[in-house]
């Protein structure tokens, strides 16, 4: 008997390696990972890496489950989407590609409570976004593109200190808050309708770039609320009224 238990524990431990676990098919890299419906994000859930994700879709999904997601090596592309209220990937790290939000009528936040690192971040004509929010990007490797979503109030991007490219912030009428104290350096950056935007905001981040296409503040000229008239043309037409007084009394 004593020869035989060694000999069946011998033939156990290769069937232990006949066994062992391997990435669910959902999980394997290589290939975009399309998110259309809730059981794409069932099916998604529990994995920590992907080579890409795109999310199109008319129904109502929620990303919050994809909470071991850490790190996508190309680009996560959210829109068009119809019915997307909140965008919230609360475990990644890192997109090796482009973040990019377009197209999205009915979002009104988006979310990366945990994101260190972006390749480049785009985010254009999302008509009721409010809120974005990345507090702990620290990097982008290329550019900021955020552009033209109207009710746009908030930018947190606390611990963002370089961006490689270009910073844009475009459109943006009720955009009144911009944290982003720690930013030391990018090439270009251009501000503009961000009428809310206040001024201390905009001297600090053009005065770190290297180039800036920023325009001047528009010249507002006053106007008279007893005559309906610009201050401006009521003091040339004043002046000149005068003159012309003046030089009526002379011979």
């Amino acid at each position: 008997m004593r020869w035989f238990v060694p000999i069946a524990l011998v033939g156990l431990v290769p069937g232990c390696f006949l066994f062992k676990s391997t990435p669910s098919a959902s999980c394997q890299e290589g290939r975009t990972v399309e998110l259309s419906l809730p059981e794409d994000v069932k099916k998604f859930a529990g994995c920590e890496k992907a080579s890409g994700i795109q999310i199109r879709t008319g129904a109502t999904i929620d990303v919050s489950p994809l909470t071991d997601l850490e790190e996508i090596t190309g680009d996560l592309s959210i829109g068009p989407t119809v019915g997307l209220d909140t965008i919230a990937f609360n475990g990644l790290l890192r997109v090796g590609g482009t973040i990019r939000v377009a197209n999205n009528p009915s979002l009104r936040g988006l979310y990366f409570p945990r994101l260190e690192h972006a390749g480049r971040i785009e985010v254009d004509n999302n008509a009721v976004m409010s809120t974005i929010s990345m507090p702990r990007l620290a990097r982008i490797d290329n550019s900021m593109v955020i552009t033209d979503n109207n009710a746009l109030e908030l930018i947190t991007t606390t611990l963002l200190v370089d961006i490689g490219g270009e910073l844009v912030v475009a459109g943006h009428p009720k955009l009144n808050l911009f944290e982003i104290p720690r930013i030391s350096h990018m090439q270009t950056i251009r501000l503009e309708r961000d009428p809310a935007l206040p001024a201390d905001i905009v001297e600090q981040l053009t005065s770190k770039a290297d180039v800036n296409e920023t325009p001047p503040p528009p010249i507002v000229v006053g106007t008279r609320v007893d005559a309906g008239v610009p201050v401006d043309a009521a003091s040339d037409a004043g002046a000149a009224g005068s003159g012309a007084a003046t030089g009526a009394g002379n011979p």
